[in-house]
C-alpha cells in the first residue's frame, strides 16, 4: 500500500504540529550532532524525505543548512512553507518514488518512513531513491519503528489543546503484520471556528534483518543501527536483537 496524500490533509496536519512535535524537535538535535560529527567539513545541504511540517528542517534551516524538503502531503508542505520560508525548496513527492536534480551530502528521514510504505518492494524502491539522490559517500539516517514501538499502537486516548480536541483509536494485528490508528478531532481555524477532520494511518511491521538485507542490496554500506537517543554510538552484540528491543531505532549509512 502506497502512502496516501489524503491521510495527512489540513486537520491533521495542524494537530501533527500541535500534538506530535515533542519527537521531530528531539530527532533534529540527535541529526545535527551526527552529521556535524561524522562530516564536520561536509557541505551543509540536506535532503528530508517524509519533511512533514518542516519540524526537524527548520531546526537544521537555523544551523545554516541548505534544505530541500519532500512530503506526500500537499498541506503538510503548506505548514512546512509557513515554517522554513521561503528559503527552502520543498517537493511534493512520493518517498518510493522521486528524483532530485543534482545529489545532496546529507539525506534524513523521520517518523518512521519505512512503516508506511506498506512492503519491503516499496522500502527497496525508498532506499533506492535516497541513494541516487546522495552524492558518493553522502550520509543517510531514518528511524523505523519495531514491533515493539507499534505495540503502542493498541490505545484509545484523547487529547486536548485550546486549539484541538483529538480521538485515538489503534489496533496492531501482529499476525497480519500492520496496524491502524483512526484519529477523529476538530481544530480551530484561523477564524475562530473548530474545522473537523478525520483520518486511518496504517503502520507495517517491518523486521529489521530483512531491512538491513535490503540495505545492503541496494548498495548502501557502514550501516550501523543506533538507539534515537545516541545516533553515534553503534549498537553491539547482535545489534538486530538490541534494536527490537527498542521502540524505535535509526539505520545509519553510507553511499
Amino acid at each position: 500500500m502506497e502512502q496516501h496524500a489524503e491521510q495527512y490533509a489540513e486537520g491533521f496536519a495542524q494537530a501533527y504540529d500541535e500534538h506530535w512535535s515533542p519527537y521531530p524537535t528531539r530527532a533534529a538535535e540527535q541529526l545535527l550532532r551526527l552529521h556535524r560529527t561524522l562530516d564536520p567539513e561536509g557541505e551543509r545541504r540536506l535532503l528530508d524525505i517524509g519533511c512533514g511540517t518542516g519540524i526537524v528542517a527548520a531546526q537544521l534551516q537555523q544551523a545554516g543548512y541548505q534544505v530541500t524538503g519532500l512530503d506526500v502531503s500537499a498541506a503538510m508542505l503548506r505548514r512546512a512553507r509557513r515554517r522554513l520560508g521561503d528559503d527552502a525548496v520543498l517537493v511534493q513527492a512520493d518517498a518510493a518514488d522521486f528524483t532530485v536534480p543534482e545529489p545532496f551530502p546529507l539525506a534524513i528521514s523521520t517518523y518512521d518512513i519505512p512503516n508506511h510504505l506498506g512492503s519491503l518492494e516499496r522500502i527497496g524502491s525508498y532506499l533506492e531513491c535516497v541513494y541516487r539522490a546522495l552524492r558518493p559517500g553522502g550520509l543517510f539516517a531514518f528511524d523505523v519503528a519495531t514491533r515493539k514501538g507499534l505495540l503502542g499502537v493498541n490505545a484509545m486516548q484523547i487529547r486536548e489543546t485550546d486549539e484541538s480536541i483529538l480521538l485515538y483509536r489503534g489496533a496492531l494485528n501482529e499476525a497480519a503484520g500492520y496496524g491502524f490508528y483512526r484519529i477523529s478531532g476538530v481544530v480551530r481555524a484561523a477564524d475562530g471556528r473548530y474545522d473537523r477532520f478525520e483520518t486511518t494511518i496504517t503502520n507495517y511491521l517491518v523486521p529489521l534483518d530483512q531491512l538491513a538485507d535490503t540495505l545492503k542490496q541496494v548498495g548502501w554500506r557502514d550501516t550501523y543501527l543506533a538507539a534515537p537517543t545516541d545516533l553515534l554510538t553503534p549498537l553491539t552484540d547482535a545489534p538486530i536483537v538490541g534494536g527490537e528491543q527498542l521502540p524505535r531505532v535509526y539505520f545509519v549509512s553510507r553511499r
